[in-house]
């Protein structure tokens, strides 16, 4: 079946293709595709399935199942290897070889002309096989390390300085051919060229990085021509019709929130884990801490802890970004939304990363002078409980310091500034 545009802007047809088992990266792709359909273009999305999918289809947008169908337990397998839990390439060649032939005969049958990908990596092979240009909108990967994480710990790390295997991890990181190994393989194949590094997978023909140059850091001269830094895409309409900060905090959070005289926002995204956010919980539980706790699909209905009066569960608000305005410190995962929320608000932050690239957002913060990182591998009630008092205990120069980069940040337009820049690309 072939999907024709039917505006008079001549606008061309764009398929979408996120993660749909992945909040952040399918509101990307939503928010995106909403703004080029309000500028006369027509949009469809791809998907190998997940939980996320209603969001483009309240748009009024077709989402054609693509194969692979990703099963719960597959999507439980890549968030371990995510979290390095499971170690090698999730998609080995065979695997990644039913992608390309499946997504690329879609993309056909559909008859988009520009593919849009938030992190579907195999868009970085099928794409380019069906001769489609590739815009990828991804947060922007670093590549080195400012202190070791610790999910790159094993048996052999324990034992050696701080120092030397921070030094072996940032030279061999960049150079891992772990992921990239089978993607290799394959392009060899289709006659594709092949990817030199981890991070040309996440690649597009143009990559629009979903950051700010303010708070990344890295010098102007570093970016490539077909790289565009666009900022972040907040997901605050996904979940309220109101675009005024002011009213997208419900009274009975609000209400919750001025009993204290200090308050605590939790959320772990949808790449947390139980474990840990249970332990957030059991901790807070019967403390003196106003706490608003956004479980996402970290947790299912079924299964929510049982709380103190001080804590109050939520599964979604309207807007992370204006909750952090309301309380005094945010404990996340360091998700590049969660961060950037803390970051606009100019709150202190507690980050617990899940991934590795959450570590490197995280440390953008501590670089800043307004986050610690704490360890969910070790967590315990005592040294969690101990963490925030320290903090509040000079609170005064954390709040600073995240005031202080608040300041700098640029309005965040990141859904705007893509489809500006899509509209040009397009044009010439």
């Amino acid at each position: 079946m072939v999907f024709m545009t039917t505006s008079d802007s001549d606008l061309p047809l764009i398929g979408f293709f996120p993660l749909f088992y992945n909040l952040a990266e399918t509101g990307r792709a939503v928010l995106v595709a909403k703004r080029y359909i309000a500028q006369g273009g027509t949009a469809v999305f791809f998907s190998h399935g997940g939980e996320y999918e209603s969001l483009a289809k309240k748009l009024g947008c077709e989402v054609i199942s693509v194969a692979p169908h990703y099963t719960d337990e597959f999507i439980a397998d890549l968030w371990k290897y995510s979290r390095l839990e499971k170690f090698g390439a999730p998609l080995k060649k065979t695997l990644l070889g039913e992608h390309v032939e499946a997504e690329s005969a879609a993309f056909k049958d559909a008859g988009v002309e520009w593919i849009v990908t938030t992190n579907n990596f195999p868009c970085s092979l099928s794409a380019r096989f069906a001769d489609i240009p590739l815009v990828s909108i991804t947060p922007r990967f670093y590549g080195r390390f400012r202190s070791f994480p610790e999910d790159a710990e094993f048996y052999v790390t324990e034992v050696m300085p701080k120092w030397l295997k921070l030094a072996v991890l940032n030279w061999m990181f960049p150079r891992s051919k772990m992921w990239s190994r089978p993607f290799n393989q394959v392009a060899r194949e289709l006659g594709l060229s092949i990817f030199h590094n981890p991070q040309d997978i996440a690649h597009g023909d143009y990559t629009f990085y979903t950051d700010f140059l303010e708070l990344v850091d890295i010098p102007a001269t570093s970016i490539k021509d077909s790289e565009y830094f666009v900022g972040p895409i907040f997901f605050d309409e996904l979940f309220h019709a109101s675009t005024n900060q002011n009213n997208m905090i419900p009274q009975d959070i609000q209400e919750h929130i001025k009993k204290g005289d200090r308050s605590i926002v939790v959320s772990l995204g949808s790449s947390g884990i139980p474990r840990v956010f249970n332990g957030i919980i059991d901790a807070l539980n019967g403390t003196d801490y106003r706490v608003i706790a956004i479980y996402t699909s970290v947790l299912s209905a079924d299964s929510l802890p049982e709380c103190s009066e001080n804590v109050l569960l939520q599964q979604y608000v309207p807007s992370l970004r204006a909750l952090n305005e309301q309380v005094d410190l945010a404990v996340l995962h360091g998700g590049q939304g969660t961060v950037y929320s803390a970051a606009y608000a100019g709150k202190p932050v507690i980050g617990f990363p899940m991934q590795l690239e959450q570590h490197m957002n995280l440390e953008m913060l501590v670089g800043k002078g307004m986050a610690r990182i704490a360890s969910r591998r070790h967590f315990t009630k005592k040294s969690f409980l101990a963490l925030i008092e320290d903090m509040f205990m000079g609170y005064d120069t954390y709040l600073e310091n995240a005031q202080a980069l608040s300041a700098t940040m640029p309005p965040p337009e990141g859904e705007d500034n893509c489809v500006r820049i899509l509209l040009d690309l397009m044009h010439h």
